[in-house]
């Protein structure tokens, strides 16, 4: 008898102690983060019983936190609607009660502003002398922190570049602003001949400075139309091909860490 007692009380304990089981999402799904100007979205979730005997009395709806909003039928609805959202973020929490118990399941959404950071005038690519200049302006900048100037070969995989801060102080303008960024030919074989035909001119003026003025004034005649073709030969001409096609985009980044992408430039 005792024994039957002490699980008779241990199963109304375990009873007493079960709660509901919540869950809350959006509807839809993807809606979780939302852009301005859309302001409403809809909230559902589930909720089941944890006890025999002990159905759901009650489920509700509450803004744990955030700006302001409006839940339409927040009390006794598994699926409500929130109106009047403003850019932020927001906790939704839907509750579910039993006899004893209650439980509850949380709702993230993030409204997010449809005006960008950074409107352009232009973006820019082109050549030049000295490489592949890259140029852009801004109208107005809002909370901008900078750019990373960014470039492909294939328009799909992009490398950065460098990176350009914001000319704005604070991230903020409302008068136009000019950027650009010179991208230099590969000179490294062109400056290191030039490097060892300055050398070795001083070598051939050190050495012949012990001989006759004439002979001198001959052999560094010589020596320079020599020089001097074999710097030609390794010139590359500026109508040469270019083996591939690159492109160009601008990843611009705001003092929140979001990014937004410029159109993409190509250039033969």
């Amino acid at each position: 008898m005792k024994t039957a007692l002490f699980i008779l009380s241990v199963f109304f304990s375990i009873s007493a102690i079960a709660q509901p089981t919540v869950s809350g999402y959006t509807i839809p799904a993807k809606d979780t983060i939302i852009i301005l100007p859309t302001s409403s979205i809809t909230l559902s979730g589930t909720a089941v019983q944890g006890n025999p005997g002990h159905p759901i009395l009650d489920t509700s709806w509450t803004k744990t936190s955030g700006p302001a909003a409006t839940i339409t039928k927040p009390s006794n609805r598994m699926t409500t609607t929130v109106t009047g959202l403003v850019a932020g973020s927001y906790i939704f929490t839907l509750t579910a009660t039993d006899k004893q118990n209650s439980s509850s399941a949380a709702v993230k959404i993030t409204v997010i502003s449809g005006i960008l950071p950074v409107q352009l005038a232009h973006f820019n690519v082109s050549k030049n002398d000295q490489g592949i200049l890259i140029s852009w302006q801004t109208e107005m900048e809002s909370n901008n922190s900078g750019f990373i100037i960014q470039e492909s070969t294939n328009g799909s995989s992009f490398f950065d570049l460098a990176a350009i801060s914001s000319q704005a102080k604070g991230g903020n303008s409302n008068t136009p602003l000019t950027y650009s960024y010179q991208i230099s030919n590969n000179n490294s074989q062109a400056d290191m001949h030039s490097i060892w035909f300055v050398m070795t001119l001083l070598a051939i003026i050190v050495f012949i400075s012990k001989l006759k003025k004439a002979y001198k004034c001959l052999i560094l005649g010589i020596v320079c139309m020599f020089l001097f073709s074999c710097s030609k030969s390794v010139t590359v001409p500026d109508n040469t091909p270019a083996s591939t096609v690159k492109a160009f985009r601008l990843k611009q980044i705001d003092l929140d860490n979001q990014v937004n992408y410029s159109e993409i430039i190509m250039l033969n």
